[in-house]
């Protein structure tokens, strides 16, 4: 490379540095979106690799209505108001309109240990009948092993408007807006009319970065980290029962996540 490519790559790297660090300033300036304090299960703790020295946690969270019959909340005008087309009839031979619909952005409402947590660990853990397991296989993991294990972070709403799924939920340290991705599909269950129905495939970020500041405690926690499975979006994982560590997660005006404090569950 000749001295004047050089200084362009340089310059691009400090350009790029310099608009990251404006991004971070400029997303935990000022108050707080939301701050939660949350636990292992919905910050889960990846094995260790050597070669990576970066560290995340991931954020977990549940969809309860994946293990629900019927649409529940996010049904056919929930989707019309996020921007699916549901003009046509929903039946077989419509299917291909529907499917072939492209994911739309959206904003999602996280609660934590609010009242749809307390809904889904009342409800009883009974596995699908054999007639019942077409509909979703997941739907069979409704058991105490998989309830116990869950994130206490529910997936409650979505909407195009941020600021309006704010006002309509209002605790700022319970609830958390975040961009999501949304798709549709066609239920069809034996002897039943099919129905439309919205999912949030993907919640962004996934991950929470953690600061070299609050690597310690962590580090020490992967040296005898069971490999949990990574679950599907909005379903259980399958970690450890009791959570070995809580930690202060912030979300800024860009809804943007940054822990902020870690510390062992016992303190």
């Amino acid at each position: 490379m000749t001295r004047k490519g050089a200084l362009v790559a340089a310059g691009v790297v400090v350009v790029f540095n310099l608009a990251t660090l404006a991004a971070v300033w400029s997303n935990r300036s000022g108050e707080p979106e939301a701050v939660l304090q949350l636990t292992e299960r919905e910050l889960s703790l990846p094995p260790r690799e050597a070669e990576n020295t970066a560290l995340a946690l991931r954020l977990e969270w549940v969809d309860p209505e994946i293990l629900r019959p019927g649409p529940g909340w996010f049904d056919r005008q929930r989707l019309e108001e996020v921007g699916f087309d549901c003009s046509l009839p929903v039946t077989s031979e419509n299917r291909a309109h529907y499917q072939g619909q492209a994911p739309r952005a959206v904003f999602a409402v996280l609660e934590y240990e609010g009242e749809a947590w307390r809904r889904y660990e009342a409800e009883p853990m009974i596995p699908p009948t054999p007639d019942q397991r077409y509909v979703d296989s997941r739907r069979a993991e409704r058991d105490p092993g998989r309830r116990a294990q869950a994130s206490h972070l529910v997936l409650v709403d979505v909407g195009r408007d941020a600021a309006a799924l704010r006002a309509r939920h209002p605790n700022r340290r319970r609830e958390i807006v975040m961009p999501a991705t949304a798709t549709i599909r066609v239920v069809e269950e034996p002897g039943q009319p099919a129905y439309l129905e919205g999912r949030v495939a993907m919640i962004q970020p996934q991950q929470v970065n953690v600061p070299r500041d609050h690597r310690h405690l962590l580090e020490t926690l992967q040296t005898d980290w069971r490999r949990r499975v990574t679950p599907e979006p909005g379903l259980p994982s399958t970690g450890s029962i009791t959570p070995r560590y809580r930690a202060t997660v912030k979300w800024g005006g860009s809804l943007e996540p940054w822990l902020a404090d870690v510390q062992p569950s016992g303190r």
